[in-house]
């Protein structure tokens, strides 16, 4: 008997966490536009897991909440078995519809890209506070992206295996961002519709969100260039540190008498910038380790 593999182009994979209101139509409209959809219930404590896979779609389970990058991690481990062409993510609140999967299909293939976002920032249901964090988050990022925190995107399963992201948290996207400048793949962003109206607010707390959002852009800024974050920091220091304490040398020999907290902040300023500089070159010789291996 001859086996035939199917041929997979468009897995669609929807995180999910108490979504019972809005999953169903989530799953129906992705259906028409994948191969494949695959819905993560995280924990839910509803229906959500039992009506996607009523519906159809395929459901990786976890037994209890574990965040949105876990999510995320499960699911493209999960569609990377179908050894799909792309992969899709999309949330399961409907604020993006899945009619317009087929639009960042398009992008993708005819820019040639590696991953396509759809972009928030110029829908006319963002309200004006969510577009401002939007534009914060990615103006602090320092990539030429404009909305870092869109959950509907398409990416090459080519790349997904180097993409997959460690964190459990919403921060996850960031990460996923981060690894993908670190290789320098191709990032493209579409407009696309967004909507707010009629559903139902986040309940992640927004300043821990924000909290989380922030530090891991800032963690990602140094990994990408650790000698400018931490290399210039602590040079400065050690300067700094330098001329106060030939200030306090200079003092002590004039007056014999030691200068105890400016030489206290010296010692401080010098074991600080030699740290930094340290940690910023043990940084970046992993970081061009990591590209000469990947290179062999």
């Amino acid at each position: 008997m001859v086996s035939v593999q199917l041929m997979v182009k468009v897995v669609t994979c929807i995180p999910a966490y108490n979504e019972e209101k809005t999953i169903a139509r989530v799953v129906i409209e992705a259906q028409k536009h994948s191969d494949i959809v695959i819905v993560c219930d995280d924990g839910s404590t509803d229906y959500t897991g039992v009506i996607a896979e009523k519906l159809g779609a395929i459901v990786v389970k976890h037994e209890k909440n574990m965040g949105y990058g876990a999510a995320l991690r499960s699911l493209f481990k999960k569609a990377l078995g179908y050894n799909p062409e792309i992969v899709i993510t999309i949330d399961a609140d409907l604020q993006h519809n899945p009619k317009y999967i087929p639009v960042l299909v398009k992008a993708l293939e005819e820019e040639k890209a590696d991953i396509v976002i759809a972009s928030r920032v110029k829908g006319d249901e963002t309200p004006k506070y969510r577009r401002l964090a939007v534009k914060t988050f990615s103006k602090i990022m320092g990539a030429k992206i404009s909305d870092v925190q869109s959950g509907f995107r398409a990416y090459k399963a080519s790349i997904l295996k180097n993409i997959i992201p460690d964190v459990n948290g919403m921060e996850a996207s960031i990460e996923i961002l981060n690894k993908a400048l670190e290789r320098n793949y191709k990032i493209v962003e579409v407009p696309v519709p967004f909507k707010y109206k009629g559903l139902e607010t986040s309940t992640l707390n927004p300043l821990v969100h924000g909290y989380n959002i922030i530090s891991e852009i800032l963690k990602s800024r140094i990994i990408r260039k650790p000698l400018t974050y931490l290399g210039i920091p602590g040079l400065v220091f050690i300067v700094t540190g330098l001329m106060s304490g030939l200030w306090v040398i200079k003092r002590y020999a004039e007056v014999r008498q030691l200068a105890t907290g400016t030489a206290i902040i010296t010692a401080i300023l010098l074991i600080s910038g030699l740290l930094l500089i340290l940690t910023a070159i043990h940084i970046f010789t992993i970081k061009e380790y990591a590209k000469l291996s990947r290179v062999r």
